[in-house]
């Protein structure tokens, strides 16, 4: 039974750069007196992004603690999640150790956007609520996102930076949010 679960070792994704931003904006690059306002737009927009998709942008682990080796389901960040290792504290041990990736297998769940995970056979544990830890790694690495949600995040830094002193023309983006709509978890 999974007793707790969450997220560490969340990174940063810089899939969108502050250059790439300023030459969509048709700023000079060499220019540095608005960087750090323009670095401000990127990131509010890539957590706008995150929650329209409901999914991590930044990669991230997702930790989740066991009692026991048993079968384990999980609701998937995207088809990119991965399990990254599997540690367990053995009968009487204080230290945790690893458990060879040919003991477990991970396979879509029988519930839509989820993976389980389904151990063989799997040494025996101590009696302790978090005697399991299986990380996930979740989230994309900056080349692997996807061009659609790169380009959002671009319009909403331009809609930002175009319209910063003028904030009621500011609002929902139709364009950014069509081209998000695919990778959108309901």
């Amino acid at each position: 039974m999974v007793t707790d679960k969450y997220f560490d070792n969340q990174e940063k994704t810089e899939c969108v750069t502050l250059e790439l931003a300023k030459q969509h904006l048709k700023l000079d690059v060499d220019n540095t007196d608005e960087d750090e306002l323009i670095q401000n737009y990127i990131d509010a927009a890539t957590v706008d992004r995150e929650n329209f998709i409901n999914r991590s942008i930044n990669t991230r682990d997702f930790i989740m603690e066991v009692s026991q080796f048993e079968t384990t389901v999980f609701s998937v960040n995207y088809d990119n999640d991965e399990v990254t290792e599997v540690k367990y504290y053995s009968p009487g041990g204080t230290d945790l150790l690893a458990l060879d990736a040919d003991k477990y297998k991970v396979r879509p769940g029988t519930i839509v956007g989820t993976k389980s995970i389904k151990f063989g056979d799997s040494p025996i544990t101590e009696k302790r609520n978090d005697a399991v830890i299986i990380t996930v790694k979740q989230g994309w690495v900056a080349d692997e996102v996807p061009v659609p949600i790169k380009q959002s995040i671009l319009l909403l830094v331009s809609d930002m930076y175009e319209r910063r002193e003028d904030r009621g023309e500011i609002g929902y983006n139709r364009s950014a949010d069509s081209l998000c709509r695919p990778y959108r978890k309901y």
